[in-house]
């Protein structure tokens, strides 16, 4: 059941009736109006390949703990929120980060973010008025966010165009009232990515991702540009009968067909090599994590070597159309 106050103008006696004049009234109202209204917002989002562990996540805590406290809170504990998001869909609510570190660790599903979420509120003394923030640390895994891709992805889209996208891996958003405040935050977990640990790419794979998509049509334009010019400058002066030159024509025409085959296997198979070499950037904080992390080991180690065998085969079918003539005039003759 609700209760009204009635408001009586003019009067201030001890009867309990609230009077207008009251200054707990108009330090009610200030509150109300402070707490409801709308905050100010900044955020900042990297691509950074971190390779982020438990030991980082706390220390991303502890860090904002420290950078929240030299504010000065009014109250001596910061309301925390914790959010881990599994794979599958599952997800796990935490009200305070030891109840966090406690979790299950044997979870089979790999790890896709954490959001670390930090509300509190501060008395400036300068401007007299409560100040309210929310400070929100976002860490993503990318392996385990490509992976849900993939099985969710229609069949007509390839992995290694999924691979090839570049997704957030870190995000800070601070809903504030002062912006010099708000900076502090931002310079903290900018320190920290700086911190973790990181993939190192390898720049041979990442210079050839730039033009992966030209290597198919180009090389294959090389290569028979090349069978055509050795198979023109080999055939000499001497006349032909002209049952020679039909046979000829069908064998250069069914050799022609074959190079190009195989040309094209192999620089399409050197394509999607090059294009699922993925940098990693994991969350690695229970078993389903260590397991998905050896996956794309292997998966990047095994990119690593069909781009090489690849590249050596385009080589042998290059070098290959120099014999295409004498293997011509071997066939017909």
């Amino acid at each position: 059941m609700t209760q009204a106050i009635n408001i009586i103008e003019g009067e201030s006696s001890d009867t309990g009736i609230v009077n207008s004049t009251d200054a707990h009234i108009d330090l009610f109202f200030k509150m109300n109006q402070r707490i409801n209204a709308k905050s100010e917002e900044i955020s900042k989002a990297y691509s950074n390949n971190v390779l982020v562990k438990l030991s980082d996540i706390s220390e991303l805590h502890y860090k904002t703990i420290q950078s929240i406290e030299s504010l000065k809170p009014i109250k001596s504990e910061v309301n925390t929120r914790i959010v881990v998001s599994h794979n599958e869909g599952e997800s796990e609510k935490f009200n305070s980060f030891n109840a966090f570190e406690k979790r299950n660790l044997t979870n089979p599903n790999p790890t896709s973010d954490i959001i670390l979420i930090y509300s509190f509120s501060i008395y400036c003394v300068e401007s007299d008025e409560f100040e309210n923030y929310k400070v929100i640390c976002h860490v993503c895994s990318r392996i385990a966010e490509l992976q849900q891709f993939e099985k969710e992805a229609p069949p007509f889209i390839s992995s290694a165009l999924i691979a090839s996208m570049v997704t957030i891996t870190a995000k800070i958003t601070i809903h504030y009232s002062d912006y010099v405040k708000a900076r502090h935050f931002t310079a903290m977990f900018d320190e920290w990515i700086r911190g973790c640990d990181e993939s190192k790419n390898i720049k041979f794979i990442d210079k050839l991702k730039k033009v992966s998509h030209l290597i198919k049509k180009i090389g294959r334009f090389v290569i028979i540009a090349t069978l055509s010019l050795y198979t023109i400058f080999s055939i000499g002066d001497a006349e032909v009968s002209a049952n020679m030159l039909l046979k000829f024509l069908v064998a250069y025409a069914a050799v022609f067909v074959i190079v190009a085959g195989i040309a094209e296997l192999v620089l399409i198979k050197l394509e999607k090599s090059i294009d699922s070499y993925l940098p990693m950037s994991y969350l690695d904080i229970n078993k389903g994590d260590s397991k998905l992390i050896k996956k794309f080991e292997n998966r990047n180690a095994y990119s690593v070597i069909w781009s090489v065998i690849s590249v050596v085969g385009a080589i042998c079918v290059g070098l290959a159309t120099s014999a295409t003539y004498d293997f011509i005039k071997w066939l017909i003759s």
